[in-house]
């Protein structure tokens, strides 16, 4: 039993959150030898009443909701390349699942698992701070309130050894600050984010500019066709359609979107006047949802391990602080995870799942064999040749960006594409995990088609096919799903979407 005050030697590990990154850190910590010897002791504190994190919904969302979870959400990938690789969803599962499908596998893994005794719900953990620094490494205080908080209630978890942040990256709106006139407007309501956005009915027969390109962005705009008056979709590449998709959306959807421009400035409130920045004035408008991601958010670490809010001037830290908040990185970590900097000992401070864009169950799931491989002593590393490795690297991208702090802290975590993969190999090579079963081939080749079949599949759940084509689909294994998207995919380069899919029998 974890408790206040340690009773004991063994090593205290604090997991700060019970969302899909805080689960599979408790699931692998606990199946090691150490904790099963009883060396270790492990909890978690969930400021939530169930785990879940960004799926389990907010009933009553407001102004700072505790996801940004909207009504209509099914997930952006199949759900085979989603699932963590030792806990397949069901058989039978649609392809891209609704929400509340990912919501019930989680409660399935935590059951599955039996991780619900390690969890300490409804505790808000308020302050983590450096209790000793010594040779053999940093120990921790972890402050914690009730949430909703209970005056005068405050409870310290002393001399923790090692903490692992596993609170996710949807806590904090990231909002644009070079827009002029953007506090006025936002102060009378015309703005939003879209971690406040869950339907499209309040917004009937207004005007609406969704900002962003993201997936939160291709799939409020055109689930606002036909409830709002006019769409506009905002975004830096392009001033045309071409090239842009919308998520597999339908075709009449997209070509009701208008793309617009970046925003440079909004003007009369009362005539909704926004300038965009090619100098093309829009009138009319009546709200802007600014689905523009997030910023990473650790309210309960302060200097002098890291700036107390994102500092975005800066790519490195200040000398009164260990690491830097950027909002859109934190530096210096090796791995994008493990700290670098002399002040924090190999094994006493881990962070999950800042890579983006990425499929993160899987990646957060090897990033956790990492973490139990430091802490157990199977893998050792030469943490300062690691963070002038890391300075290197930094140093490198600022010259990229003509020392533009900003630009180079937004690349830092960027992963598009293959580079997710590569690097889930290269932790695995770390490990005693197998790649190829941690990171199978057929990953790769899926992930690149993910759009292509996302379409195929809103195609085939249009037509009332997709409890056919998918059922028993994985009763015999991961195979079954990876053959039926091959066929998907192959049926789209035939062009020949108009047959349908079925399971192939034997």
């Amino acid at each position: 039993m974890f408790e206040p005050t340690p009773t004991s030697n063994r090593k205290r590990i604090a997991v700060i959150g019970a969302g899909p990154a805080g689960l599979v850190a408790l699931k692998t910590l606990i199946a090691t030898r150490e904790y099963q010897d009883k060396r270790w002791e492990v909890i978690a504190f969930e400021q939530r009443t169930d785990i879940g994190g960004i799926w389990l919904p907010d009933p009553s969302p407001g102004d700072q909701p505790q996801t940004p979870l909207y009504n209509s959400l099914t997930t952006n990938l199949p759900h085979p390349i989603m699932a963590f690789r030792d806990f397949p969803f069901p058989h039978s599962t649609p392809l891209y699942p609704k929400a509340s499908v990912v919501l019930q596998y989680l409660q399935d893994y935590v059951k599955g698992f039996h991780l619900h005794p390690y969890i300490r719900f409804s505790t808000y953990v308020t302050s983590i701070k450096p209790y000793s620094l010594g040779t053999t490494g940093v120990s921790w205080n972890i402050t914690t309130k009730s949430y909703p908080p209970i005056a005068n209630e405050e409870v310290t978890w002393a001399n923790v050894n090692t903490i692992v942040i596993a609170n996710g990256r949807h806590g904090r709106p990231f909002y644009p600050s070079n827009i002029d006139n953007f506090d006025a407007w936002k102060g009378v309501g015309k703005i939003s984010h879209s971690m406040t956005y869950r339907e499209a009915t309040p917004f009937r027969d207004k005007s609406v500019i969704v900002v962003g390109n993201g997936p939160s962005a291709l799939d409020i705009s055109p689930e606002l066709v036909g409830i709002a008056s006019r769409v506009y979709r905002s975004i830096r590449k392009s001033s045309t359609t071409s090239g842009i998709t919308t998520r597999g959306q339908p075709q009449d959807k997209e070509e009701a979107i208008t793309i617009c421009r970046p925003i440079r400035e909004f003007g009369d409130i009362k005539e909704g006047v926004v300038v965009l920045d090619d100098g093309k004035i829009l009138s009319g408008v009546d709200h802007v949802i600014f689905a523009t991601g997030y910023d990473i958010s650790t309210p309960f670490l302060g200097p002098p391990v890291v700036n107390g809010m994102p500092n975005r001037e800066r790519a490195y830290p200040t000398p009164d602080n260990w690491l830097i908040n950027s909002g859109q990185h934190l530096f210096p970590l090796t791995k994008h995870m493990i700290p670098t900097p002399k002040h924090l000992p190999l094994g006493s401070f881990f962070v999950l799942g800042l890579p983006r864009p990425i499929v993160p169950f899987p990646l957060i799931e090897i990033q956790c064999h990492l973490v139990t491989a430091i802490l157990s002593g199977k893998v050792e590393m030469d943490i300062e040749g690691e963070n002038s490795a890391v300075h290197a690297m930094m140093e490198e991208m600022l010259r990229r960006f003509d020392n533009r702090s900003d630009l180079a802290a937004r690349e830092w975590h960027r992963m598009d594409g293959e580079r997710q993969f590569d690097y889930r190999v290269e932790i695995a090579n770390l490990t005693d995990a197998d790649p190829n079963t941690m990171i199978p081939e057929w990953q790769r080749r899926v992930y690149a088609r993910k759009l292509e079949l996302r379409k195929a599949w809103k195609e085939i759940e249009k037509k009332g096919e997709d409890k056919r084509v998918t059922k028993d689909v994985g009763k015999g294994g991961e195979h079954e799903w990876v053959e039926l998207m091959d066929r998907i995919l192959e049926e789209i380069d035939k062009g020949e979407q108009n047959r349908g899919w079925t399971k192939t029998t034997d």
